[in-house]
């Protein structure tokens, strides 16, 4: 087993999938919650079908406003026990 990895390169295939992409540098971690967060509420499917962010180039600002008013939501509900 040890010469297969000390043999030749493995080949990696790379998927890509249609998703939202983010405009800017700063918007990942927003983007990366809501993207998490469609998986889990529509299933795995979302991603089979190439159905993510329901088929939009980038979200809106309303999208990435709901995602903050979740986490701000979230962590104060921890400090303000």
């Amino acid at each position: 087993m040890q010469s297969r990895w000390m043999g030749a390169p493995m080949k990696t295939r790379i998927r890509t999938e249609k998703c939202p992409v983010q405009p800017g540098g700063t918007e990942c971690g927003y983007y990366m919650l809501k993207f998490i967060k469609e998986i889990v509420e529509e299933g795995i499917e979302v991603l089979v079908n190439d159905n993510v962010g329901d088929g939009k180039v980038q979200y809106t600002d309303d999208d990435i406003d709901e995602i903050r008013e979740e986490q701000l939501s979230f962590v104060t509900g921890f400090i303000y026990r």
